[in-house]
């Protein structure tokens, strides 16, 4: 039922508001007053400025005769308010001739009518807005009634000022209700936003006023019973309306100074708030109403001033749908800072204006064009940040160009965990978003310098300027200093531009910008690397012995990030180098058969189809050794055989792989096939680098429900203090690593050498106590 009745109650309203715009599209404000003389004449008081008749052949004392054919004393303008308005003409007398004014409709539409249709229209958009797109807060919803009443208020003026009795009907009574839905607002709003509890009660006495204030005008639009009783004028409304606001000023004042000692939001709410009252309803009641009550006519006309109204509920619109509203006084601040800005060049504009068009600088116009080109370049000014940026690609095309790059460049490092990723990431796009010929960053250590480069720089003279300290305002590059420290110093090198130029200030700026970014993912990439080496120092000397079994996941972790880091580097040779090798090696016999060349350069085609071939080669071997697939489908021993195989042509000594019973291994896990084969791979890279030796053995038997493998070489040899070396042989799992996957198996491992007397390695690895995955 309560929802019918609103449903009706819009109804009606959208209804009477729609006739209220037709009144005011199809009539002109006349605006002439009229008054009875002691012969009972009607004569013409007064002529509005803004009205019509200001433009007609009348002049005050004209005697008017009949108003569209009717007696004065007929026509219901003139007998209900004493002015003439939706007349179509007028027949008057003066000095005795007798003369007939025309109305023309076509100065229906002027500026007096556009401000409150612009008001107008666009409060009820924001009330439809409020009520479909945030109906869930309740004091956004009591915020649309404040717009609706506004709306009704301004698009009911016209109607009303043309005497129309339901225009002035809705005027009078938003008018008194205005403040009154207001002031509710403001209770229903303070309870969501700061749980402050207000007592309600004055509401229901102030809506009961508004209620019987409406019966009372619709009494008098009887005709049997306005002849009895009076219809309300516009100074009880004003008063009214006067009345109540100064009531919510006190309101809001007193919570202010019950709340004003506490650093709490609600304090600073309640002061934006009171101030965007004053900033919103003062010009209307200092420069229209009490003028209009004290002196008979407004200073300004209420139709410019109450543009001010419009202020606050707008305001606290904004501020509720951002989510702003606890930062109510940093936008304020920045509205009255654009305010302030603009009244500068404003007032100047507008002072200009007055000088040099001194008839047409009435006070009325001079004050249309202060506050709409103050309100014009405060706006401006306030929604600068945000309209550069939404136009920031057309407007600024190389800034928008950097910011997109950073922030795709800030995405990135997120990823980079090792040089090669920052090659690919990030100097890449640096070197293609300043569109320089190339670009470098650059380690610099104690005693080494490393490099990683793209583009077209030379390393080696970047290094050597390095090293002699004279890249320092070089006139071929920029060179920006990431970060120091004691091990080492790491820099951002650049040539010069594609056109042959420096770098220019904003691109600077930006550089500068992205090495803060780029000098905390060096770091990081510098303590990764530290930690890595670490990491496999400490896996490889971790105790084999019976108490040290709770930190045996260490290793088995650390296992498994190698693993994983081998198989993805295989991968991405399979599926980049080498399929790019294949279509290469394709293209170029096709030209073989397409083309008829001379034997020179059909053999030159040749070797080169063939040196393509040979790199194919190497590749799927390293492949291979990277990722020994062929674990799982052959087992231990024919992998193994298959790797001594393929690297005996390119030994220089003899390799002998011996077996007795081994084939029990293959029944074991896979993880433990792998660990051997590594231990494998890392005795014959070994054998290759350092044991300059002419034969190489391999022996893997099964004994005594255990797994052996013997290594022997008649190489060099070494001597014992080198044995704990971490890095022997540089192979990167070193002799401390492979002793470390025998441990992880709960095995042991036994060397002997000697220098000049070879290298003997044993290691015996249990079958029964051997780790799974």
């Amino acid at each position: 039922m309560k929802k019918m009745s609103f449903r009706i109650s819009f109804v009606l309203l959208a209804v009477c508001l729609l006739w209220c715009l037709s009144i005011t599209i199809r009539f002109p404000f006349i605006g002439i007053y009229t008054e009875l003389n002691q012969q009972e004449e009607w004569l013409i008081k007064e002529l509005d400025s803004e009205g019509v008749s200001a433009k007609l052949d009348l002049q005050v004392g004209d005697r008017i005769l009949k108003v569209d054919g009717q007696t004065p004393d007929e026509f219901p303008s003139i007998r209900k308010s004493r002015v003439i308005e939706q007349a179509h003409n007028i027949k008057i007398s003066r000095e005795g001739i007798e003369r007939e004014v025309v109305i023309d409709k076509s100065d229906a539409i002027t500026t007096l009518n556009i401000a409150p249709l612009v008001g107008g229209a666009l409060s009820l958009f924001m009330t439809l807005l409020l009520a479909t797109k945030m109906r869930h807060s309740p004091s956004a919803r009591m915020l649309s009634f404040v717009f609706l009443t506004c709306g009704t208020i301004w698009i009911s003026l016209g109607a009303s000022i043309r005497t129309d009795p339901i225009g002035g009907l809705l005027i009078e009574t938003f008018m008194m209700a205005l403040q009154v839905i207001f002031l509710h607002f403001l209770f229903v709003f303070f309870k969501e936003k700061g749980n402050l509890e207000l007592p309600t009660r004055m509401l229901k006495y102030l809506y009961a006023i508004v209620i019987s204030e409406t019966v009372y005008t619709l009494l008098c639009l009887i005709p049997s019973i306005s002849k009895i009783i009076r219809l309300p004028g516009s100074p009880q409304v004003l008063i009214f309306f006067t009345i109540i606001l100064l009531i919510n000023i006190f309101i809001l004042s007193r919570i202010y100074f019950n709340h004003r000692k506490e650093k709490s939001p609600l304090a600073t709410i309640i002061k934006s708030v009171l101030i965007c009252m004053l900033i919103s309803f003062m010009p209307f009641v200092c420069l229209s109403v009490l003028p209009k009550l004290l002196i008979g006519y407004e200073t300004i006309v209420n139709s410019y001033t109450s543009i001010f109204i419009l202020f606050l509920p707008i305001s606290f619109t904004y501020l509720i749908a951002s989510d702003q509203l606890y930062d109510i006084s940093v936008v304020l601040r920045r509205i009255l800072f654009a305010i302030i800005i603009a009244l500068v060049p404003c007032s100047l504009f507008t002072g200009l204006f007055a000088l040099i068009f001194p008839d047409e600088a009435d006070l009325k116009h001079l004050f249309f064009i202060l506050f709409t080109s103050v309100a014009l370049v405060a706006t401006i000014l306030y929604s600068a940040e945000y309209f550069t940026t939404r136009l920031e690609s057309f407007m600024f095309p190389r800034k928008y160009i950097l910011r997109t790059a950073l922030k795709k460049m800030s995405l990135s490092l997120e990823m980079i965990s090792s040089f090669r990723e920052l090659k690919d990431l990030i100097l890449v796009d640096i070197v293609e978003t300043l569109e320089v010929q190339g670009g470098a960053i650059v380690f610099q250590y104690k005693d080494t310098i490393e490099t990683i480069y793209e583009g077209n720089i030379r390393p080696d003279e970047v290094e050597k300027l390095i090293r002699t300290s004279s890249l320092v305002n070089h006139t071929s590059y920029t060179n920006i200093e990431i970060n120091r420290h004691e091990e080492y110093t790491s820099y951002l090198i650049l040539t010069r531009k594609k056109t042959n130029t420096l770098l220019g200030k904003e691109e600077l700026q930006w550089l500068h910008l992205i090495t803060a970014y780029l000098a905390i993912s060096l770091e990081n990439i510098h303590l990764m690397r530290k930690l890595t080496q670490k990491l496999k120092q400490l896996a490889s000397q971790l105790p084999s012995e019976q108490g040290a079994r709770d930190i045996q996941w260490f290793r088995k972790l650390v296992f498994e990030l190698q693993e994983e880091e081998r198989i993805r580097i295989a991968t991405d040779l399979h599926d980049t180098t080498m399929q790019d090798l294949f279509f290469l090696k394709r293209r170029l016999t096709s030209l073989i058969h397409k083309y008829s060349m001379k034997d020179e350069d059909l053999e030159q085609l040749h070797e080169m189809i063939n040196f393509i071939e040979l790199i194919n080669t190497n590749l799927r071997q390293n492949c291979f050794e990277l990722n020994p697939y062929m674990l799982s489908e052959m087992g231990l021993i024919r992998t193994v055989e298959k790797l001594l195989d393929e690297e005996a042509p390119y030994s220089s000594f003899n390799i002998q792989f011996l077996t007795e019973n081994a084939e029990a291994i293959e029944k074991k896990e896979l993880i433990i096939k792998r660990h051997i084969f590594r231990i494998v791979q890392e005795l014959l890279n070994n054998a290759k680098k350092h044991s300059q030796s002419t034969q190489v053995t391999f022996n893997m038997s099964i004994r005594n429900q255990s797994f052996y493998l013997l290594y022997e070489d008649d190489g060099i040899g070494f001597q014992n203090e080198a044995i704990t070396n971490p890095n022997i042989g540089n192979s990167g799992i070193g002799m401390e690593q492979m002793k470390g996957r025998v441990h992880y198996l709960n095995g042991q491992f036994q060397l002997h050498s000697a220098k000049d007397s070879g290298v003997k390695i044993q290691i015996t690895i249990p079958m029964k106590e051997a780790l799974s995955a």
